[in-house]
């Protein structure tokens, strides 16, 4: 697909270079994990080691990742679509090998739950790197027709 950079006019008027749509609703997600990891880690960080180590890391992970993603949003840094792509990607690569490093026969219910994570994630990534807004919002271009 070919993309054009948005006139200043363009970036001024299209609501697709605004923060609208589906991309409001995936940064409104990212807040309120954010926001939950956060306030269970002030208020409950007992239960942390309590589930255990890897899957704390997850935690602490996917935290960061929500928090990097607000921050690159709010500063429309163009590279945020692969950044954010790839730390989702990092993220569940790590889970499934917390899985995979133990009994996968006994786990299996954490495999499906890997299968479909691994399915929304390949969806934000597509929608990241080929539709209209992220690519107005964040790189200020459009497709060519």
């Amino acid at each position: 697909m070919g993309w054009r950079t948005l006139t200043e006019e363009e970036a001024a008027t299209l609501p697709e270079a605004r923060l609208g749509g589906a991309l409001l609703w995936i940064v409104i997600a990212a807040f309120v994990l954010c926001l939950v990891a956060l306030l269970g880690s002030t208020l409950a960080f007992q239960r942390l080691p309590a589930i255990g180590l890897r899957y704390a890391i997850a935690v602490g992970f996917v935290t960061i990742w929500s928090a990097g993603f607000l921050v690159l949003t709010a500063l429309r840094w163009r590279h945020t679509p692969v950044v954010a792509s790839a730390g989702l990607v990092l993220w569940i690569g790590w889970r499934t090998s917390v899985v995979l490093s133990g009994s996968p026969v006994e786990l299996w219910p954490l495999l499906v739950d890997m299968a479909a994570e691994a399915m929304l994630a390949a969806g934000f990534c597509g929608y990241m790197a080929t539709a209209v807004r992220p690519n107005a919002y964040y790189r200020r271009r459009l497709p060519v027709p």
